[in-house]
């Protein structure tokens, strides 16, 4: 098996410390990579040189302070970018300078569109391929039921609701991504309100979406201080599906007819899809070595991204107006 170098940048908790090399989860980019085979884990990179040493320790490899550190002690095929949003772009254009083959890197992808759109840029210039990680679309199970849906399998699209905190950037961009990957074709339509509950930069934000052919969807802003949520709930013809549990069930129901009220239809529930989101870094790494054998775009790419973060963006933008108004 090719196998090819990674460098971690970042050595924070899904860089490294959400999980141990003997988890049976995989929450950490070092737990994934290190664990392939087609992968050579070389190391880490953190502004905080102590952090990095703490990850080598666990996971192997060396510890840098900085990219060009790492960059002139070896070749690197693979770069993954797991630092904080605010330093994403800087760090993207600065990998761009070297002969990688694929940066995976976490959301969002910058903090603007500008930003995000000068990354994609660069990175079509150097032909170096970018994967963005929105987890969801790398568990198998919600790549099967975005193929079914599209399939027809379950009519068309009427409603949805979802909810969401920690920052419409930040977190409201992976129920938004995973919304494009399952319906696509999504518009803001109206803000309804926003809040701060993470980020003073970031406001969690209420806000209608207009899916396909303006059929609705609404985001509800929940705060993180309380606790995390991320829920979608989907209305078709044929079927609901509902995804709790931050992603780790996915609930579908048919259209049964009432016991109870002769005439009535309602739905109840088929069974319950225990996914592999627990697993979802060691999904995203075979699914990278897969994309450099094959020499393939990743299911997620800077421009599924930047779709997603033009909607948030845009959201901001009418928040700071409804606000105003």
């Amino acid at each position: 098996m090719k196998k090819y170098s990674v460098i971690i940048i970042g050595a924070g908790k899904i860089g490294a410390f959400f999980d141990t090399p003997t988890s049976r989860e995989y929450l950490s980019h070092a737990h994934a990579f290190s664990s392939h085979a087609g992968f050579n884990l070389l190391g880490f990179v953190d502004s905080d040189l102590s952090h990095a040493e703490r990850a080598s320790q666990i996971w192997g490899g060396d510890a840098f302070p900085t990219v060009a550190d790492a960059f002139s002690n070896h070749a690197v095929d693979v770069a993954v970018v797991a630092a904080p949003d605010a330093v994403h772009f800087t760090l993207l254009k600065e990998l761009a300078e070297y002969p990688l083959k694929l940066v995976l890197a976490e959301k969002p992808l910058a903090k603007t569109v500008d930003e995000a759109e000068e990354i994609i840029a660069i990175y079509s210039k150097r032909c170096i391929r970018l994967a963005v990680n929105y987890s969801r679309r790398y568990v198998p199970e919600f790549i099967n039921l975005a193929a079914e849906i599209a399939s027809g399998a379950f009519g068309g699209y009427i409603t949805g609701s979802g909810y969401y905190g920690k920052g419409t950037i930040h977190n409201g961009t992976h129920l938004i991504s995973l919304l494009d990957h399952l319906l696509g074709e999504i518009e803001i339509a109206e803000v309804f309100g926003s809040f701060h509950d993470q980020f003073a930069d970031d406001p969690t934000c209420s806000f209608r979406l207009d899916i396909a052919d303006g059929k609705p969807f609404l985001m509800q802003a929940v705060s993180s201080q309380l606790y995390t949520i991320f829920e979608l709930d989907l209305f078709f013809e044929k079927k609901r599906i509902r995804i709790v549990d931050s992603g780790c069930k996915i609930e579908r129901y048919n259209i049964c007819d009432s016991e109870l009220f002769e005439g009535y239809r309602y739905l109840g529930l088929e069974r319950t899809i225990d996914t592999s989101l627990d697993k979802v870094l060691k999904s995203a790494a075979v699914h990278i070595y897969s994309c450099l054998e094959a020499n393939e775009e990743s299911v997620c790419t800077g421009e599924a991204a930047l779709r997603a973060l033009t909607i948030a963006c845009r959201v901001h933008e009418l928040a700071g107006l409804h606000r105003a108004g």
